[in-house]
């Protein structure tokens, strides 16, 4: 474990293998560990992998976070300590917070992929995930702190068979997204520079001049998908590959076919 300063934190990460570096930005709940295999993996395809926690998550010490502005800045110092340009991997809010650093740092990258990235999707938001962050905040009031998370992590993991993948979690996984429960609050609170970079126009990813893929989970929600429709008619040239029997978790989900298309992303 190594750790990077930052303004007011240092973020804890990990590192494996040798040769072009990747880093790995993980989602709302989550921390360096909960990639799983997906860093050896990727290092064993023959890259420098390395995997922070971000700030306010894991081993990552600072109070939560809701002005996503603070993860971007974070991220970039991140690339420049590994030594820019590097791939990076975002998933899921991860993705935002490398979507937004490009828009406004490309320099900083080799190549871009996003996992289910949540792009403006408080403004494309379904019925049932409002009615979901409103039971997540009737459990908060109540001070069910763990239930109030479990409500996002089952929506934000649900399948199109009406399953979910947080519910299929080995207990101690689902434990270590439960201990990052203030920080996943915090970020569902409303903020004028939020996980979902409502702030950001989706024209100005157009300008992005690094690859962009887009992986998806071929059993995950629909909502991820037209998400990324809204954005792949927008960037020109952006890449799209679903991975077969993988939901929101699809490193989990599909360990190996998630490895190969990230490294195949990376190679193109």
């Amino acid at each position: 474990m190594g750790h990077i300063t930052v303004p007011g934190a240092l973020l804890a990460f990990d590192e494996w293998g040798d040769g072009d570096p990747i880093v790995l930005v993980h989602g709302t709940g989550a921390q360096a560990s909960s990639w799983a295999d997906t860093p050896a993996d990727l290092a064993a395809g023959g890259h420098r992998v390395l995997a922070y926690d971000r700030r306010g998550y894991g081993r990552s010490a600072h109070r939560p976070v809701r002005d996503y502005r603070v993860h971007v800045a974070d991220l970039a110092a991140v690339l420049t300590a590994v030594g820019a340009p590097a791939h990076v991997l975002g998933w899921s809010s991860g993705g935002t917070t490398a979507l937004a650093l490009a828009v406004a740092r490309p320099e900083l990258f080799r190549s871009l992929v996003i996992v289910e990235a949540p792009w403006h999707g408080l403004r494309h938001a379904t019925p049932d995930l409002l009615a979901a962050l409103g039971r997540v905040k009737v459990a908060q009031v109540r001070g069910r702190r763990d239930e109030a998370a479990a409500v996002f992590f089952r929506w934000a993991s649900g399948l199109r068979d009406g399953g979910n993948g947080f519910d299929a979690l080995a207990p101690a996984a689902r434990a270590e997204l439960l201990d990052n429960g203030a920080p996943v609050l915090a970020e569902l609170d409303p903020h004028p520079f939020g996980l979902m970079m409502e702030h950001i126009p989706t024209a100005r990813l157009a300008g992005v001049p690094v690859p962009v893929t887009w992986l998806l989970g071929a059993e995950s929600r629909d909502w991820y998908g037209r998400l990324h429709a809204r954005v792949a008619a927008a960037v020109p040239g952006l890449r799209t590959e679903r991975i077969a029997g993988a939901g929101h978790l699809a490193h989990l989900d599909a360990p190996r076919e998630f490895a190969a298309a990230v490294l195949g992303a990376v190679r193109s």
